[in-house]
């Protein structure tokens, strides 16, 4: 594992720094999945909470920030040692970051009731009341990303990939494909979505969003992003949403070796915000309310207002959020007019947000 000391120093053991008091200065730590910091994506999201957090509450002479890095080939075994260390450290409020810690959560919150812990992207069975759990309907403002895509595509064909297929991933490629296909029935255009193909007479609302689709197998393959996406410009996409944290970085690269006439939906945070230098493939990010959430749930154990609890994040709530770049896409009157009308309809109830309510094409 790797451990970052926000503010502090990185290394393979904890600094001297981390190891105060816990009455003295409240310890906040947090552990990433194996796609890292570097990933631009969810577990940079969870940090960049704990680093406000950590500035909200006073600084580090109020609030430690320690942050352990669960390497590429990492696993279940990594994530249990992980949050068992900062147990041992007597952190004041443990996060873990996405679906894949749910078994490693679960286990070790209830094997210690009084730990209080917050976990992003899942709803781990667990006896344990001090759990936060933080989810995003991320399918809500994918929606209105994919509709905003359908009216930018100059070929008439779209694209979304993920990474691994869990249902954090599933939703927002679902949320995607539903907002291609409600533009193309309320407008009478046509245009398709490569990547992805929800299942017929599944349930919907049992949040699994079966489907067939593509994927990578993991978070941190760059080359895999590259791959994949060459392939969906080779089959007429232009615009591509890879839901699959650092691979997605995989995905600007296919887009630097083109012409420039093609472009990415990034995934979780703001593009431009996070990987500023390649802002102009941006066109849009689709992106979830994590720092927020992580942030909140961090500052309620620092002032003892702490309850478990099951966030959701919504368009109305501001917790999933369709970021457009005005640097890369000029939205047309009528692009914004439907944008604020499928907001209004979602947030409403009387705009499905599940794909197979409207033709496949």
């Amino acid at each position: 594992m790797s451990l970052v000391a926000a503010g502090l120093a990185v290394g393979t053991s904890l600094p001297a720094a981390a190891k105060v008091n816990p009455h003295a200065v409240f310890q906040a730590c947090e552990v990433t999945d194996t796609g890292g910091l570097g990933d631009k994506s969810f577990n940079y999201s969870a940090y960049q909470g704990l680093l406000q957090a950590q500035k909200a509450a006073g600084g580090a002479s109020k609030m430690s920030a320690t942050v352990l890095q669960t390497p590429p080939s990492g696993g279940e075994s990594d994530y249990e040692n992980e949050i068992q260390t900062l147990i041992n450290q007597g952190c004041g409020i443990i996060v873990t970051v996405g679906f894949l810690m749910d078994q490693a959560t679960a286990l070790k919150a209830t094997a210690n009731p009084t730990q209080k812990f917050a976990i992003v992207d899942d709803v781990p069975t667990t006896t344990s009341k001090q759990v936060q759990s933080l989810t995003y309907a991320t399918n809500q403002d994918a929606f209105l990303g994919g509709a905003l895509s359908a009216a930018e595509s100059k070929t008439g064909f779209v694209a979304t990939y993920g990474g691994i297929k869990i249902p954090p991933v599933t939703i927002y490629m679902d949320g995607f494909v539903a907002g291609v296909r409600w533009y193309d029935k309320t407008f009478r255009k046509h245009v398709r979505t490569l990547g992805w193909t929800p299942l017929k007479g599944r349930n919907f609302k049992n949040g699994k969003f079966d489907g067939n689709g593509v994927f990578t197998g993991d978070f941190t393959n760059q080359s895999k992003g590259t791959s994949v996406t060459k392939t969906f410009f080779s089959e007429k996409a232009d615009i591509v949403f890879p839901v699959a944290g650092s691979v997605g970085l995989g995905s600007v690269a296919a887009v630097k070796s083109t012409s420039g006439k093609h472009y990415v939906d990034w995934v979780d945070t703001d593009g431009c915000v996070s990987q500023p230098t390649d802002c102009k493939y941006f066109p849009m990010s689709i992106t979830k309310g994590i720092v927020a959430s992580v942030k909140g749930a961090i500052l309620s154990a620092f002032h003892n207002t702490f309850k478990g609890s099951i966030y959701v994040g919504t368009l109305k709530n501001g917790g999933a959020v369709l970021v457009v770049d005005k640097k890369s896409i000029k939205e047309t009157a009528a692009e914004k007019s439907m944008l604020a009308m499928a907001t209004k309809g979602i947030e409403n109830g009387k705009i499905s947000i599940d794909p197979n309510k409207y033709p496949a094409h």
